[in-house]
């Protein structure tokens, strides 16, 4: 294993926890008192998030087939 791999499953769990806590975020505020901006940031932060884990994964999935 090289730098590069540990870095990206650092970057992976750090996306997917980035997710949750915006999700949370999202979930806390529409359902208790609902505030339109915290959940318009909750999902901007999320979606930013999603994106990221997107491009990793793709990138990942096309240097492995290279590299096959």
């Amino acid at each position: 294993m090289n730098k590069s791999d540990g870095y990206t499953k650092f970057q992976v769990g750090f996306h997917i926890f980035i997710v949750l806590i915006a999700l949370g975020i999202i979930a806390s505020y529409a359902l208790n008192d609902f505030q339109v901006s915290y959940v318009i940031i909750g999902s901007v932060i999320a979606i930013g998030s999603i994106y990221q884990l997107y491009k990793l994964i793709k990138n990942t999935k096309s240097v492995n087939e290279k590299s096959d």
